[in-house]
């Protein structure tokens, strides 16, 4: 009997030590959406998928994909819950994917309480608090008028992609402290929030929850809260994990207190040579284009490669501008898609054929660049005897449309349009490519052939006597 007793006591400490080690904060989950058991009382609106599907230019269209790994919410007036975890988090680093329909809302809140907003801010030029990757406004119905919403902190630029995208989120944030009687000695602080690999907060306070929270108190712990009666969205992939950092002092995370940036006019297109770093690889011969509308790209003019489109005010000059800008690096500011540095067409021996890693020296001759009225760039070159003119524009926002043409094309030449783990084709001439990381649009009559590789796949078109022109748009 004294040894049931010593067992019943040592499996009660037990139950106590568990208990404690999941309310102090150190809690982490990782929810790959099998089922909605890490969520209390979730309701009808949310359903287990394995992907998710929007058409961009339809509004609040969201499609459930049968399978498991995320989780669709369709609300309407009868269901429209919130997600909110079973566990509750005190200083915590999250991480998950989102997906948002046309002009759909949601949002990540930290302890229930305080909001990185999520929505549809596609293609928007000066972004609010209310945008995708803001924190929230705080809201008090005592007040009059405007002031009765207060605070909120736009992000530092808007890198939001085109609905049906999935886009990644990771959250560093710091929990309000409270002392020994009770009382708050520290406010809740968003410590960064990079929205798709772009910091868009940096220590962003807030005094107390924000507006639509579940709780109007603040405390140590809380819960995740995934907003689920704004607008269709999708998630997957989230991961909370204790915020190791939280104690250390705040450092600075920018290289100077004030960058040097270029941007275009507001009426036409500028264009900047430079070096550029791709990887761990320093190019010297890189030109980059920025358009008024935030769409921008760099090309390798001794390669012919595209290598990255992105989002933003267009570049960071500090190290070509400041002081003696001995680095002579441009960067791209906003969340960069990056393709291979690659030349863009080749003769292949057969349709089996490795695509080629680069251009031999004395095989690419640059030819320079022309302007059209527009100050849009037409690349000129020729490649192994090859004469190519490669010509990308701004597609009204909502991406970059590329016109290659070769003259005089030679047989079994073939144009590289994507290279990525996957290529999808949602409808007729639309792919979504590398897990829906950017939309691929071609005409059907270039007769565009997805092929596998040891590295994943590559669409490539025929380039011939009847078409030697050939046009892709990328909307990102």
């Amino acid at each position: 009997m004294k040894r049931m007793n010593k067992m019943r006591y040592l499996f009660a400490g037990l139950i106590c030590w568990q208990t404690a080690l999941a309310q102090d904060g150190t809690a982490t989950a990782n929810i790959v959406f099998n089922d909605l058991s890490d969520f209390k009382n979730a309701g009808a609106n949310w359903t287990i998928a394995g992907d998710a599907a929007c058409n961009f230019n339809q509004p609040n269209d969201i499609q459930a994909i049968a399978g498991k790994g995320c989780v669709v919410d369709k609300p309407d007036s009868k269901n429209n819950s919130h997600l909110i975890t079973q566990k509750e988090f005190g200083d915590a680093e999250v991480e998950l994917d989102f997906m948002m329909a046309k002009g759909s809302n949601s949002g990540i809140y930290l302890q229930g309480r305080y909001e990185v907003q999520l929505f549809d801010s596609w293609q928007k030029i000066h972004p609010t608090f209310s945008d995708c990757g803001g924190v929230y406004q705080r809201w008090d119905e005592s007040r009059s008028g405007d002031e009765k919403g207060y605070e909120g902190t736009a992000p530092l630029v808007n890198v939001s992609r085109a609905p049906g995208l999935w886009q990644h989120v990771k959250i560093r944030f710091r929990a309000p402290k409270f002392g020994a009687d009770g009382k708050k000695i520290s406010n809740a602080v968003f410590e960064e929030v990079y929205l798709n690999g772009s910091l868009v907060q940096e220590e962003t306070a807030v005094t107390g929850p924000t507006r639509a929270s579940a709780f109007n108190d603040e405390k140590a712990l809380g819960p995740l809260m995934l907003q689920g009666d704004h607008g269709p969205v999708a998630f997957k992939n989230v991961q909370i994990r204790p915020l190791q950092s939280a104690m250390a002092p705040a450092k600075k995370r920018r290289s100077i207190d004030n960058p040097i940036v270029y941007t275009p006019s507001s009426n036409e297109p500028v264009l900047l040579r430079s070096f550029w770093q791709y990887g761990d690889t320093k190019l010297t011969h890189v030109i980059s284009a920025g358009y008024p509308d935030q769409t921008n790209f760099a090309y390798n003019l001794k390669e012919g490669a595209l290598l990255q489109v992105w989002r933003g005010p267009f570049l960071d000059v500090t190290d070509m501008w400041h002081e003696r800008g001995e680095p002579q690096l441009a960067k791209p500011l906003g969340s960069a898609i990056t393709f291979p540095n690659q030349p863009p067409v080749a003769v292949l021996t057969s349709n089996t054929a490795a695509w080629p890693d680069s251009v031999a020296f004395d095989d690419f001759n640059n030819k320079g660049y022309s302007l059209d009225k527009e100050r849009n760039p037409t690349f000129k070159y020729n490649y192994n005897g090859i004469n190519v003119m490669d010509k990308i524009f701004s597609a009204n926002g909502a991406g970059l449309t590329r016109e290659i043409k070769v003259d005089n094309p030679p047989a079994q030449l073939y144009c590289k349009i994507a290279t990525a783990d996957n290529i999808q084709q949602l409808s007729k001439g639309l792919y979504a490519v590398s897990n829906k990381s950017y939309y691929l649009q071609i005409d059907e009559k270039y007769a565009p052939v997805i092929r596998q590789t040891a590295k994943g796949q590559e669409m490539l078109v025929p380039v011939n006597a009847q078409n030697n022109t050939v046009s892709y748009s990328i909307t990102w």
